[in-house]
């Protein structure tokens, strides 16, 4: 099998027991709906996007009126402008990983566009201090809602500015030697647990950082910032981790990893056995564009989010309306 890069590499799934990847730990009938959620949710973007039809792109009423992330992650807008702006860009690879942290922690892609790039050899705390002021002072938003960052408890002030400053002087100081430690990483988990110990990225910031730092590049010849793919290992975050718990049977036990990587390898086989039409992406070349392990991962916990707003066990945090949105 191929990498969502369309590169060649020993399939994970082979390493782990025969017994970790049977499907009987599935509900069957959850299982199903997991693939009909992300089939729509793809097929809402390719009615919008390649067809260029008018809304609205689904008769689901949840996914009409919800705020879901596309299958693809690197079809986000937000993941656009942090390849197109930052990864694309001509700065060295140290640069590029501080502007995706600093990008990452703040959330907005107009924030990151008001600060600049920052270089390392020029990195002023003071001056992003000053300009983070500013745009909060004219009433723009300074940081994201959509999701919660770590806490700055180590940071020493209420300020949330102040504290992110912080936060980037400090790994500004010791960037040299976190970087040496970075591209010295000899898995992808090892690279996530370097990043995680970092001030203000917790597990979910950290593994944000990481997905980035492996999107192939056209400025490095569709390589990545680091040797890693999207197809190695993946971080179930909370809501991936309810939405796995879903997909199993009550009295099943099955490691997370296992979980997702079994839906990774048999995506294809999936869609068939539903008789499913999934619109896949293609590189460069071509070459169909698998979702990833880490598109796996984010396709749990929006499908959590999706049975949680039909069974009314829980709400959407953001409202879709097609004539705001791009």
């Amino acid at each position: 099998m191929e990498s969502s890069a369309g590169r060649s590499y020993k399939n994970p799934m082979d390493t782990v027991p025969l017994s970790e990847s049977i499907p009987e730990y599935f509900n069957q009938n959850r299982l199903n709906e997991f693939w009909k959620f992300v089939c729509e949710r793809q097929s809402i973007w390719e009615r919008r996007f390649l067809k260029k039809l008018s809304p609205p792109w689904t008769k689901d009423a949840i996914l009409a009126t919800q705020r879901f992330t596309n299958v693809y992650r690197e079809l986000d807008p937000g993941t656009r402008y942090a390849i197109d702006f930052i990864l694309e860009s001509n700065c060295s690879k140290a640069d590029k990983i501080f502007n995706i942290m600093i990008y990452r922690l703040i959330g907005r892609s107009d924030t990151h566009r008001s600060l600049g790039l920052q270089y390392l050899d020029s990195f002023d705390p003071k001056q992003m201090k000053e300009k983070l002021y500013a745009i909060k002072s004219s009433g723009r938003p300074t940081f994201t809602a959509a999701y919660m960052v770590s806490g700055y408890s180590t940071m020493g002030s209420k300020d949330k500015i102040l504290n992110v400053t912080n936060i980037f002087s400090r790994l500004h100081v010791t960037f040299p030697n976190f970087y040496r430690s970075l591209t010295s990483a000899k898995s992808s988990e090892e690279a996530y647990a370097i990043i995680r110990e970092r001030d203000g990225f917790g597990n979910f910031l950290a593994y944000q950082v990481l997905i980035d730092l492996f999107y192939p590049l056209k400025i490095y010849g569709g390589k990545a910032v680091l040797p890693f793919s999207n197809d190695d290992w993946a971080a179930a975050g909370p809501g991936a981790k309810k939405g796995i718990l879903l997909l199993l049977r009550k009295s099943s036990k099955v490691k997370d990893i296992y979980v997702m990587r079994w839906l990774f390898r048999n995506q294809s086989s999936e869609f068939v056995r539903l008789g499913l039409h999934f619109q896949y992406l293609n590189d460069a070349n071509g070459n169909i564009v698998n979702i990833s392990l880490a598109n796996i991962q984010n396709c749990l916990c929006e499908f959590h989010k999706y049975i949680k707003i039909r069974d009314g066990t829980g709400r959407g945090r953001r409202r879709f309306n097609p004539s705001l949105s791009i």
